[in-house]
């Protein structure tokens, strides 16, 4: 595995590299065939960091200094993002694996800026009455006021790390708020989670669970479990609250145990008979890097840490099937994400699932640069 594991990881760095000449600044996002430069984006939409993630990875391990002049050359596309584009909670998953990430590799005041910066925008989503940061849409839009999404606790880390950086605690304080109210309303009691759930915006008081993505409101959006088992795990990784390793722990449970035979969950975990038979390859890469998270979570004993490597591991095996790394017709990496295309649920390629299956491998393979962390 680890052999393999090396090469699939040099494949990706060289698509990476031929990559970076077709996307310019642009973003890669969606494609049912893996060719991203058929629909970039050029401000990011709420994916952009998961490119320049994997950018980041890539100078990490070779330290070729054009990955980094093509990751300075994002600098004003993402500043222009906070100051005139569109933002919502998804600026903690564009901002820590840019701005976050970059401040930690080149130490360069100008990535701490933009990352403190963008935790302020992100604060301001914070809701003190329910103690949750909104969701969806623009603050001064009413819809939407009290929604929050299990994909959320994927955005602390930047909140739990501009702390860090500026010794300012209101971040961290914020983040695990949100958390705590995520674990105690989004979780079901076994462990499965919602997709949504609704809070009275101006009192707090929770009203209850909902769907969006996943099938319908009692099922399990299989890509939703595995942002929780990642994000419940980088929670307690940042605070060390017992109760979030809880959580990601019984959220792992419930993903491993509800696997078929080849290891890559549907979409959805309870479909019904006439429900789209789809794949996604994207929810195992994301449970895959949650696992090997908790395989080193202080809190976690030697034979359940065991046993988290070994699922990851199993994950990573089954998604080999998946790759294009060696495809030179593709610039997309994993195949057979879930998503809607048009309105049509599809198999895509997604450049977050070519993220997660990215940093999963480097975790396999011993680099780990604690990209959230």
């Amino acid at each position: 595995m680890h052999t393999q594991g090396e090469q699939e990881i040099a494949a990706i760095v060289a698509k990476l590299t031929t990559n970076r000449r077709l996307f310019g600044t642009r973003f890669p996002h969606l494609d049912r065939e893996g060719r991203y430069e058929r629909g970039m984006n050029e401000d990011g939409s709420w994916t952009g960091s998961f490119w320049t993630g994997m950018l980041t990875i890539a100078y990490r391990i070779t330290g070729n200094p054009a990955l980094l002049d093509d990751l300075y050359r994002y600098l004003p596309v993402y500043r222009e993002r906070l100051r005139s584009g569109y933002t919502d909670h998804d600026l903690g998953f564009l901002y820590q694996l840019y701005a976050v990430a970059l401040y930690r590799t080149t130490g360069d005041a100008a990535f701490r800026e933009l990352a403190v910066q963008a935790a302020e925008r992100l604060l301001a989503r914070y809701n003190p009455h329910g103690k949750f940061i909104r969701a969806w849409g623009r603050l001064e839009d009413n819809d939407l006021r009290g929604k929050i999404i299990i994909d959320c606790m994927m955005n602390l880390p930047l909140l739990y790390n501009v702390s860090a950086i500026t010794g300012e605690p209101k971040y961290r304080e914020a983040a695990a708020a949100h958390a705590d109210n995520s674990r105690r309303h989004l979780l079901r009691a076994d462990a499965t989670a919602f997709h949504t759930f609704d809070f009275d915006p101006d009192i707090g008081a929770p009203l209850g669970g909902r769907w969006h993505d996943g099938y319908a409101e009692q099922s399990v959006w299989s890509r939703g479990q595995a942002w929780g088992i990642y994000g419940f795990a980088l929670s307690y990784a940042h605070t060390g609250d017992p109760a979030f390793l809880q959580a990601a722990e019984r959220m792992a449970a419930y993903f491993i145990g509800h696997l078929p035979a080849d290891r890559v969950p549907m979409w959805d975990f309870r479909l019904p008979d006439g429900a789209p038979r789809l794949k996604d390859t994207s929810a195992a890469a994301i449970a895959a890097c949650g696992l090997f998270e908790l395989a080193q979570a202080s809190g976690t004993t030697t034979a359940a840490a065991a046993a988290c490597d070994a699922a990851a591991r199993e994950l990573l095996a089954a998604l080999r099937e998946y790759s294009a790394a060696t495809d030179e017709t593709r610039s997309g990496v994993l195949a057979c994400s879930y998503g809607r295309l048009n309105g049509e649920p599809s198999h895509l390629y997604s450049i977050w699932g070519d993220y997660f299956y990215f940093e999963a491998l480097c975790r396999a393979t011993g680099r780990d640069w604690r990209m959230w962390l």
